[in-house]
Protein backbone atom coordinates (compact mmCIF):
# COMPACT_ATOMS: atom_id res chain seq x y z
CA UNK A 1 0.00 0.00 0.00
CA UNK A 2 1.30 3.04 -0.47
CA UNK A 3 0.38 6.28 1.03
CA UNK A 4 0.73 9.95 1.37
CA UNK A 5 2.19 10.84 4.74
CA UNK A 6 1.59 14.69 4.57
CA UNK A 7 0.57 17.50 2.62
CA UNK A 8 4.13 18.72 1.68
CA UNK A 9 4.90 15.40 0.72
CA UNK A 10 2.20 14.81 -1.83
CA UNK A 11 4.23 14.49 -4.76
CA UNK A 12 6.60 11.96 -2.77
CA UNK A 13 4.53 8.87 -2.12
CA UNK A 14 6.12 5.67 -0.03
CA UNK A 15 5.03 2.90 2.46
CA UNK A 16 5.42 1.83 5.68
CA UNK A 17 7.86 -0.89 4.11
CA UNK A 18 10.42 2.20 3.07
CA UNK A 19 10.57 3.73 6.52
CA UNK A 20 11.32 0.49 7.93
CA UNK A 21 13.96 -0.13 4.96
CA UNK A 22 15.95 3.14 5.69
CA UNK A 23 15.71 2.82 9.81
CA UNK A 24 16.90 -0.32 9.24
CA UNK A 25 20.07 0.63 7.71
CA UNK A 26 23.24 1.86 8.75
CA UNK A 27 23.63 5.32 10.01
CA UNK A 28 25.77 6.37 7.21
CA UNK A 29 23.34 4.97 4.82
CA UNK A 30 20.57 7.08 6.97
CA UNK A 31 22.38 10.54 6.25
CA UNK A 32 22.65 9.69 2.81
CA UNK A 33 18.98 9.41 2.74
CA UNK A 34 18.51 12.37 4.56
CA UNK A 35 20.54 14.81 2.60
CA UNK A 36 18.92 14.12 -0.57
CA UNK A 37 15.28 13.95 0.74
CA UNK A 38 15.66 17.05 2.45
CA UNK A 39 17.75 18.80 -0.38
CA UNK A 40 15.04 17.98 -3.19
CA UNK A 41 11.85 18.03 -0.82
CA UNK A 42 13.34 21.33 0.60
CA UNK A 43 12.14 20.53 4.31
CA UNK A 44 13.77 19.14 7.26
CA UNK A 45 11.29 18.02 10.55
CA UNK A 46 11.62 18.02 14.07
CA UNK A 47 9.78 16.94 17.42
CA UNK A 48 8.76 19.71 19.41
CA UNK A 49 6.53 19.71 22.79
CA UNK A 50 4.98 22.58 25.09
CA UNK A 51 8.09 23.14 26.38
CA UNK A 52 10.26 23.82 22.67
CA UNK A 53 11.93 21.38 20.65
CA UNK A 54 13.70 18.31 21.57
CA UNK A 55 17.08 17.95 22.39
CA UNK A 56 19.35 14.50 22.54
CA UNK A 57 22.84 13.46 24.09
CA UNK A 58 26.11 11.68 22.95
CA UNK A 59 27.04 8.93 25.03
CA UNK A 60 29.64 11.11 26.17
CA UNK A 61 27.37 14.17 27.38
CA UNK A 62 27.04 16.04 24.08
CA UNK A 63 23.63 17.88 23.17
CA UNK A 64 22.40 16.85 19.91
CA UNK A 65 19.24 18.05 17.50
CA UNK A 66 17.30 15.04 16.00
CA UNK A 67 16.09 15.61 12.73
CA UNK A 68 14.19 13.89 9.44
CA UNK A 69 13.74 14.29 6.50
CA UNK A 70 9.70 13.36 6.25
CA UNK A 71 6.80 13.45 8.64
CA UNK A 72 6.46 10.07 9.18
CA UNK A 73 10.31 9.79 10.31
CA UNK A 74 9.53 11.82 13.14
CA UNK A 75 6.14 10.80 14.04
CA UNK A 76 7.79 6.56 13.92
CA UNK A 77 10.17 8.35 16.68
CA UNK A 78 7.62 9.93 18.45
CA UNK A 79 7.80 7.05 21.28
CA UNK A 80 9.17 6.38 24.62
CA UNK A 81 10.71 9.34 26.13
CA UNK A 82 9.56 11.40 23.21
CA UNK A 83 6.18 10.33 23.35
CA UNK A 84 4.59 13.63 24.19
CA UNK A 85 5.80 15.25 20.78
CA UNK A 86 4.74 15.96 17.46
CA UNK A 87 6.47 16.58 14.26
CA UNK A 88 7.05 19.86 13.32
CA UNK A 89 7.92 21.21 9.87
CA UNK A 90 11.04 23.23 8.76
CA UNK A 91 11.69 25.07 5.51
CA UNK A 92 14.76 24.00 4.50
CA UNK A 93 15.85 27.85 4.01
CA UNK A 94 15.42 28.27 7.87
CA UNK A 95 17.29 24.94 8.76
CA UNK A 96 20.61 26.06 6.52
CA UNK A 97 20.43 29.44 7.97
CA UNK A 98 19.06 30.33 11.22
CA UNK A 99 19.13 26.31 13.02
CA UNK A 100 22.62 25.14 11.61
CA UNK A 101 24.47 28.52 12.74
CA UNK A 102 22.94 28.54 15.77
CA UNK A 103 23.57 24.88 16.78
CA UNK A 104 26.92 25.39 15.97
CA UNK A 105 26.92 28.70 17.66
CA UNK A 106 25.67 26.81 21.05
CA UNK A 107 28.23 23.96 20.68
CA UNK A 108 25.43 21.02 19.88
CA UNK A 109 25.68 18.44 17.24
CA UNK A 110 22.80 16.98 14.65
CA UNK A 111 21.35 13.67 15.07
CA UNK A 112 20.47 12.81 11.51
CA UNK A 113 17.23 10.15 10.89
CA UNK A 114 17.59 8.80 14.34
CA UNK A 115 16.17 5.75 14.65
CA UNK A 116 13.04 4.54 17.70
CA UNK A 117 16.45 4.13 19.86
CA UNK A 118 17.80 7.73 18.96
CA UNK A 119 20.39 6.42 17.24
CA UNK A 120 21.52 8.04 14.08
CA UNK A 121 24.81 9.85 12.55
CA UNK A 122 25.71 12.63 14.28
CA UNK A 123 26.88 15.44 12.75
CA UNK A 124 28.94 18.75 12.85
CA UNK A 125 26.21 21.06 11.73
CA UNK A 126 29.02 22.92 9.12
CA UNK A 127 29.13 19.41 7.80
CA UNK A 128 25.45 18.85 7.48
CA UNK A 129 25.16 22.53 5.88
CA UNK A 130 27.82 21.95 3.16
CA UNK A 131 26.65 18.61 2.29
CA UNK A 132 22.87 19.51 1.70
CA UNK A 133 24.37 22.83 -0.61
CA UNK A 134 26.17 20.19 -2.60
CA UNK A 135 23.50 18.23 -3.12
CA UNK A 136 21.16 21.21 -3.80
CA UNK A 137 23.54 22.20 -6.26
CA UNK A 138 23.59 18.98 -8.23
CA UNK A 139 19.83 18.64 -7.97
CA UNK A 140 19.92 21.71 -10.24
Amino acid sequence: MTTTHSDSEAGYRFGSHEVDAVLRARPEKRYAYFVNRVADWEEVWGLRNADGWVMSATDAGQQVAPFWPFRAFAERAAVGRWSNTWPERIALHAFLERWLPGLAGDGRRVCVLPDEHGQGATVEPATLKADIEEERERLE
